[in-house]
């Protein structure tokens, strides 16, 4: 586990520093052009794929080494024919290129190599997770950092000659042509000796597995993406360069507050099936998941009160002064940190009531299509983000009146109600000095200067207050000081 959090957590770091320098080589018309590419690439993915390569994990333990080999090649033809199909859909795309950012030359290569690249990268997706199925999580570790660093140097390094955004798209599909290539090599070493044998069941079988899967995964996608589409469909490359950079995700949201709740979920199960009765033994999870929020908040809302209000010199310190304009997204999506301070769904699935997640994405659809229709004309820009933020803030609300409910615990105790109110009220008063110095005007002269001594200054105010609220008790201590030293990224139960 260890293995592959650290792996992620460098990766992540390698990814956000191709990010900052590639947005500070390019225009902003460019990136934008860029960014949006890639996430329709990366949306294409994710929905294509159909759910074919995380069935590994599923399927490996069933099956003799022979079949996992007959099921490699039949993922590999079925992902195969996903890309060309892909590329076809993007191909057409390609014949209206002025529908996407208002850009009408040279909009056109971008969505061909995007199509090539879905050819090369899809089949490539079946590696991963069967070096992980197969516990060989060294080596897709690798092969990952691998293909992380040559995809942040084909980005980089075109950039800072001054190539054109298409030649940084033939590096990625450089990069993703050599993670084939590498994968590859290390399945044919693998499973060289092995006679490959029929897959049982087929097709129909990895597909029965897989498409209820991917539903869900649609209406997660769906959510995710819209507002990023909506920006994409009605303004210019260079306005959905800021929205870009400012709608980037924390990777403190996924490593911190996810990774902690996943990590939670054996033992969730095991105190809800374990229980003497039903809702005792929803009880005991309960408190369990608790316990897990109470640490995460100590980080995530400081954090959230720190972002909310540095927002405008974080975005000019990293990316630069033409970035000012992305404090407002990044404001917008950072509003939303107080309430993710853990995977909610996670006691759902404890429960056994997967059903009610996607029913409740189904819900979230709803009110993020009229979200847009109602804020987009009324707000402009700031209307995507917004409907973004509104529909995962409804998601949470019902999330949780869904979990009260099923556990029997009532609104009251589904949640650390007064804890997260004591931390809360401590991150606003160590934030109460920061407003004054803000209101200076200090940000417009000196953004980086007052981002430098900002984040000390609000650690120290926080510690200060925590300490004399009583919030931060000594476990706490010990445990935010083991994300500081990244402790849980090393050690192999995190």
């Amino acid at each position: 586990i260890g293995m592959i959090v650290g792996g992620q957590f460098v990766n992540t770091l390698i990814v956000l520093v191709q990010g900052v320098v590639v947005v500070r080589l390019l225009g902003k018309s460019e990136y934008g052009a860029l960014a949006f590419a890639t996430m329709l690439f990366m949306t294409g993915r994710d929905l294509a794929q159909l759910y074919l390569p995380e069935s590994f994990l599923y399927f490996a333990p069933k099956v003799t080494r022979p079949e996992l080999k007959g099921l490699v090649r039949q993922s590999l033809l079925l992902l195969l024919g996903l890309g060309a199909l892909s590329a076809l859909a993007f191909a057409a795309f390609a014949l209206v290129p002025g529908v996407f950012l208002d850009v009408r030359e040279g909009a056109a290569p971008l969505l061909l190599l995007i199509g090539l690249m879905s050819v090369i990268a899809y089949p490539a997706s079946v590696f991963g997770p069967l070096f992980i199925a197969t516990n060989n999580h060294r080596k897709s570790a690798g092969v990952a950092l691998i293909v992380t660093l040559s995809t942040a140097a084909g980005a980089i390094v075109p950039a800072a000659l001054g190539c054109s955004v298409a030649w940084i798209l033939a590096a990625q599909c450089a990069a993703q042509a050599l993670r084939l290539g590498l994968s590859y090599r290390l399945y044919a070493r693998l499973f060289g000796d092995v006679a490959a044998a029929p897959f049982p069941g087929g097709v129909r079988a990895q597909l029965a597995y897989a498409l209820p899967l991917s539903v869900t995964r649609f209406a997660g996608l769906f959510n995710q993406k819209l507002d990023k589409f909506v920006i994409g469909l009605f303004f210019s490359a260079g306005l959905y360069a800021e929205f870009a950079v400012g709608s980037q995700e924390l990777p403190l949201v996924g490593v911190l507050a996810y990774s902690v709740a996943s990590t939670m979920l054996p033992d969730l199960v095991a105190r809800f099936e374990g229980g003497p009765t039903p809702a005792q033994g929803a009880r005991a999870a309960i408190a369990l998941w608790h316990s897990g929020i109470r640490k995460t908040t100590l980080i995530m809302l400081p954090v959230a009160a720190f972002l909310l209000l540095f927002a405008e010199p974080l975005m000019r310190t990293v990316y630069g002064d033409a970035y000012a304009g992305a404090a407002v997204p990044f404001r917008i999506y950072s509003a939303l940190l107080p309430l993710r301070v853990t995977a909610y769904a996670i006691v759902l699935m404890a429960f056994g009531k997967t059903s009610m997640i996607l029913r409740i994405q189904v819900l979230s659809m709803v009110f993020n299509t009229a979200a847009n229709l109602v804020l987009l004309p009324t707000l402009g820009m700031v209307g995507a983000p917004l409907s973004a933020v509104l529909t995962q803030a409804l998601g949470i609300v019902v999330m949780v009146a869904t979990i009260a409910r099923l556990s029997g615990v009532g609104l009251r105790g589904v949640f650390p109600w007064r804890h997260y109110g004591r931390v809360a009220a401590t991150a606003l008063v160590a934030a109460a000095p920061l407003t004054a110095f803000l209101v200076t005007g200090a940000v417009d002269e000196r953004p980086a200067l007052c981002l430098a001594l900002g984040a000390p200054l609000y650690a120290g105010l926080y510690l200060v207050a925590a300490w004399v609220t009583g919030v931060l008790a000594p476990e706490d201590r010990a445990f935010v000081a083991r994300w500081l030293r990244l402790e849980p990224l090393r050690s192999r139960h995190g």
